[in-house]
């Protein structure tokens, strides 16, 4: 098995298991390289790990990640171009990560439930400001 989209194979595949869905756009900053095999590459896990051939596997590359690429990508890979997925941007997880590190001092000393109740609280907060 290649080992070179290993990580994110197993972290995609961890996250959907047991759930069956009719499609999945999965947003990610190279998905036009990562999508090529995946299927493939799928294989080498084990079976219940697997997306079903029924369910369709869409790939995009995230608004703003998508300009740093070719012609041909932007093209192919755009949400915005892709069908049902409206005018979703896909970066949101990393528009937060500059105002969670100064988080990082408190929660290092956490154990996992106060920093999990710490970062969701962050993140909860991040959002009511966001929406007014």
């Amino acid at each position: 098995m290649p080992f070179r989209y290993c990580n994110i194979d197993f972290s995609i595949l961890t996250t959907i298991i047991g759930i069956l869905l009719l499609r999945i756009v999965l947003p990610y900053n190279v998905a036009c390289q990562w999508s090529k095999d995946f299927r493939k590459r799928m294989e080498e896990f084990p079976p219940e790990m697997r997306i079903p051939d029924a369910t369709k596997l869409d790939v995009a590359v995230p608004g703003w990640h998508i300009n740093g690429h070719g012609e041909s990508c932007r093209n192919n890979f755009n949400l915005n171009y892709m069908e049902g997925t409206g005018r979703t941007v896909g970066e949101d997880v990393e528009t937060v990560w500059a105002g969670t590190n100064l988080l990082a001092p408190s929660i290092r000393e956490m154990g996992p439930v106060a920093r999990h109740d710490t970062l969701n609280d962050h993140w909860n907060g991040w959002n009511f400001r966001k929406i007014v």
